[in-house]
């Protein structure tokens, strides 16, 4: 990836978190959790980079970045294993709110955001951006 191309993807991260703040603010909790999971996407992305085989898929990305090894100096595995937890529990409020139609609890639109802001911290320790 070009350095355009990951300051794009790092910038729409950035924005992601910000709507899914504001659309908590404003009650709207399906779309704070959906951009909270979107900003992480992003913000995995430019850890890793380009994907191996053209596109990055949600699970697939996720288990890389949890691996570690993007970090310098690489991180374990285990060390990133509750934030693996709540990167599955957001990409499954994800679902209930894009694709199942369900309620988010509002403790639950703010975990998403407070994942959001622990990728973010993660990445800015182990990356210049």
């Amino acid at each position: 990836m070009d350095k355009i191309e990951e300051l794009r993807r790092w910038h729409t991260a950035r924005e992601n978190q910000a709507a899914a703040h504001q659309a908590l603010l404003q009650g709207f909790l399906g779309m704070s959790a959906s951009r909270s999971y979107y900003a992480c996407f992003q913000a995995m992305w430019v850890a890793l980079g380009d994907p191996p085989l053209g596109t990055w898929k949600h699970n697939g990305l996720m288990q890389t970045f949890c691996r570690g090894q993007w970090a310098e100096p690489a991180m374990l595995p285990t060390s990133l294993a509750p934030l693996y937890k709540k990167l599955l529990a957001l990409y499954d409020l994800r679902l209930d709110a894009d694709y199942r139609a369900l309620t988010i609890d509002p403790a639950k639109a703010q975990e998403g955001l407070n994942t959001v802001a622990a990728v973010l911290r993660l990445i800015t320790q182990h990356k210049t951006l």
